[in-house]
C-alpha cells in the first residue's frame, strides 16, 4: 500500500454522503411542512427552534449520509476489472 488514494473512490464516498445530506432536508422539509408531531409549531414557537431543527437536521443528516455510504460500499463489485 502506497498510502495514496484514488480521488475516484473519494469521489464517490462524497457523492454518496451528499446524496444521504440531501435525502435527510428534504425528511426534515416534511417533518416541518406537515407539522409531523407537532414538531414545526413547536420549533416555531420557541426561541430556540432554530437551533433544534439544525441539531435535529444533523442527526438525519449524520444517519442518512452513513446509511448511503456504507450501502454504495456493500454494492461495490467484487471483481476489480469490472470497477475500472
Amino acid at each position: 500500500m502506497s498510502g495514496r488514494h484514488d480521488p475516484r473512490l473519494i469521489r464517490f464516498l462524497v457523492h454518496h454522503a451528499l446524496t444521504g445530506v440531501m435525502v435527510a432536508a428534504s425528511l426534515l422539509y416534511a417533518i416541518v411542512k406537515l407539522d409531523l408531531f407537532g414538531i414545526g409549531t413547536l420549533a416555531a414557537a420557541s426561541e430556540s427552534g432554530a437551533l433544534t431543527l439544525l441539531l435535529l437536521f444533523w442527526g438525519l443528516a449524520l444517519t442518512f449520509a452513513s446509511l448511503t455510504m456504507a450501502t454504495a460500499i456493500f454494492l461495490l463489485p467484487k471483481d476489480e476489472d469490472r470497477w475500472r
